[in-house]
């Protein structure tokens, strides 16, 4: 059973920003080879900062727990969360960059392959989610994915399960889960072939 308190108000995500490069060709090219593309673009992306924005724009307030990079791509998703109206536990450090993400597009199909690198969300730990344990306690939905770390992801749900309120993950990319955090999940939602390596 999900219990919600009437003090309990709009979205946590754990989760974390990347800049997307996205290239667009009729071919990924083989190793050491170099082939001209048709197309080139440059976007906010992450799977956990993509879910906040749209959390967001559909009216919910938002808070969203990560790190980034001291570097253009870090100041680009502040400068994002603070046109979308999103609260930030996100500290940049300078251990990190910020992530990116290189995506393939096939110029005719659509068809794409992705490689991610999460960069400073990859510093993302339990000690950060307990910093940020009255925006997960205090909100409605706690969403995650598994693009961070486990142990602060299995944090965030055990902050969730005591008592029983709603936490909801996207698994993907695909990576060993710990038994014992996925127990209090409540909700898990799988895109297209996500639940394939």
């Amino acid at each position: 059973m999900t219990v919600v308190t009437s003090r309990q108000h709009g979205v946590a995500v754990l989760g974390i920003f990347v800049a997307d490069l996205a290239f667009r060709a009729s071919s990924l090219p083989g190793v050491g080879q170099t082939i001209a593309g048709s197309g080139f673009a440059m976007g906010p992306g992450g799977k956990g900062s993509n879910q906040a924005v749209a959390a967001a724009r559909a009216g919910a307030r938002v808070t969203f727990i990560s790190k980034l990079g001291q570097d253009a791509f870090g100041n680009d998703a502040l400068a994002l969360w603070s046109r979308e109206g999103i609260t930030p536990r996100a500290p940049q450090v300078a251990a990190q960059p910020t992530g990116a993400a290189f995506i393939y597009v096939h110029e005719v199909t659509g068809d794409n392959a992705i490689i991610v690198v999460p960069g400073a969300a990859m510093l993302i730990d339990a000690a950060d989610v307990d910093a940020a344990a009255d925006a997960i306690r205090g909100a409605r939905v706690f969403v995650t994915q598994l693009e961070q770390p486990a142990a602060p992801r299995g944090a965030g749900w055990r902050l969730r399960a005591k008592p029983a309120r709603s936490p909801c993950s996207t698994p993907r990319p695909p990576c060993p889960s710990t038994t014992r955090s996925t127990r209090c999940v409540t909700t898990s939602r799988p895109t297209s072939t996500k639940q394939q390596p």
